[in-house]
């Protein structure tokens, strides 16, 4: 992604995130701003100790408490999307306004987070909602795998 689609994206997404704050009658801070453009700025997955860092790096002025306070407003306005990985290891996030759908096989050999997308999940997901007539608005499926020797 070029540069100036990237800040294009991310200038919908504080739109976005502006609106959710006016509605919920959050305030708008500039470090709430700063941490959702460090997000959209970032590729794949990360959790709070490395935004956290990363966003040290830069010299912004955010604690952790903000940045757990913010993900919490994030997640309620479906711009990330939690991910528990493995029962030791700490919540994980990524990025959710432009995402596709995918799903995750967790390789445990080495830790490494490998997305796939598979057209049938949707079918299941499709044949599901009609048997059970219910709307399914979110799934997530996570396969735990080892590298074949």
């Amino acid at each position: 992604m070029s540069t100036e689609t990237a800040n294009k994206s991310i200038e919908v997404v504080k739109k976005v995130f502006t609106k959710y704050l006016e509605d919920k009658r959050h305030r708008k801070t500039p470090e709430r701003f700063a941490i959702v453009a460090e997000i959209y700025n970032t590729d794949g997955h990360f959790n709070v100790d490395e935004l956290y860092v990363k966003m040290k790096e830069k010299n912004y002025r955010v604690s952790r408490a903000t940045i757990y306070n913010t993900i919490d407003i994030l997640l309620d306005a479906k711009l990330v999307r939690k991910h528990q990985f493995g029962e030791r290891e700490p919540a994980s996030y990524e990025k959710s306004y432009f995402a596709r759908q995918h799903d995750h096989i967790l390789m445990i050999d080495s830790g490494e987070v490998v997305e796939f997308c598979d057209p049938r999940i949707q079918s299941i997901k499709d044949s599901l909602e009609e048997i059970f007539n219910i709307d399914i608005e979110s799934h997530s499926l996570y396969f735990y795998a080892k590298e074949r020797r």
